[in-house]
């Protein structure tokens, strides 16, 4: 009897052991797939330094032009999913009028959002993506 037990207690501890690991993995994985190249293993770091990582769904910046400044109009939509991880509409308008909008996937208990009048660095990823630098006051 004892040692159906135990055999049953190991089981358990394993399967526990093994949904901890996988909820881990799940948060780490929570959002789109993170561009290769960028530094940053998850969407909890996004925001680390003030650099952020912008999936944009309209307009962006062209891959040959230099970084562009823009100023923060919206920071919305921010509420945490089921991994805490918040994806953050944003919408930026440069010096020629021209505006971008993206998805900032970050952890705000972590990084903090983009500010709305906050001017910005804004460069071209690759296609679908910026990086957004703060501090270009």
């Amino acid at each position: 009897m004892r040692n159906a037990f135990s055999k049953t207690g190991r089981n358990l501890a394993v399967a526990g052991l093994s949904a901890l690991l996988f909820g881990a993995t799940a948060a780490l994985a929570a959002g789109p797939a993170i561009p290769e190249g960028t530094g940053i293993t998850s969407w909890a770091e996004n925001g680390e330094g003030g650099i952020y990582l912008l999936q944009l769904y309209e307009g962006g910046v062209a891959a040959n032009q230099p970084p562009m400044i823009g100023e923060v109009l919206s920071d919305s939509n921010c509420s945490p999913d089921e991994d805490n991880i918040n994806h953050c509409e944003n919408e930026i308008r440069f010096e020629d009028g021209t505006t971008l909008k993206g998805i900032n996937n970050h952890r705000m208990a972590v990084n903090r959002c983009l500010r709305r009048g906050e001017k910005v660095f804004v460069s071209h990823l690759e296609d679908g993506w910026v990086l957004v630098s703060t501090g270009a006051e």
